[in-house]
């Protein structure tokens, strides 16, 4: 009798998983921030609404069209460390999910101010082949891939052969944030520096 309600649950979290695979929030910025920029001390959310003309050149970017959830807003996360008790910006934070094999990856990069990707790290999975998709020799991949520019990998992606739904999830993610990036966060107005409110 008291099956029911375990396996209920079990299906409306995975069709959770589903529905809002791209759905993604920074988790515990002020104790992560200097996992990305070692010498933060502030950060700052600024949230962008999208408009047709943003998708659009997102969408041509990437090559293919967001899902209906990607194209309401997007969150970026100033980040910015005390100099001379001023604040000086050093980078901006993403993060965004794909969708993996058993639920949603969250994926979480860095950006410098020059539009290169400093860091990634996976912040929450639930793939068996999280090994590989938090190691380093797949994470470093992503390091030094420019906003601008679609991403390239000299010798392939590490990782594809043993989990291709996994890697190719985390690929897109990362590739979705360079694209939000590029034909969006370099326009906006927001673009202001300030310490967090």
């Amino acid at each position: 009798m008291h099956y029911k309600p375990i396996i209920l649950l079990s299906l409306l979290i995975l069709l959770s998983d589903i529905a809002f695979a791209d759905v993604c929030v920074w988790r515990n910025p002020e104790r992560t921030m200097q996992k990305i920029f070692p010498e933060a001390s502030d950060y700052k959310t600024v949230t962008i609404k999208l408009t047709s003309e943003h998708v659009k050149a997102i969408e041509n970017q990437l090559g293919i069209p967001l899902d209906d959830s990607e194209t309401k807003e997007f969150n970026f996360y100033d980040i910015f460390t005390a100099k001379n008790k001023a604040p000086i910006k050093v980078g901006t934070v993403m993060a965004l999910a794909g969708k993996g094999k058993y639920g949603a990856i969250e994926v979480v990069i860095g950006v410098s101010l020059s539009a290169e990707i400093i860091s990634t790290y996976i912040q929450r999975s639930r793939e068996r082949s999280n090994k590989i998709l938090k190691s380093k020799p797949f994470l470093s991949q992503f390091t030094g891939q420019r906003a601008e520019k679609p991403l390239h990998f000299d010798s392939g992606l590490i990782g594809v052969e043993q989990a291709p739904i996994a890697v190719e999830a985390v690929r897109l993610a990362v590739s979705k944030m360079l694209a939000f990036y590029a034909a969006i966060y370099p326009q906006s107005k927001n673009l202001q520096e300030g310490r967090t409110p």
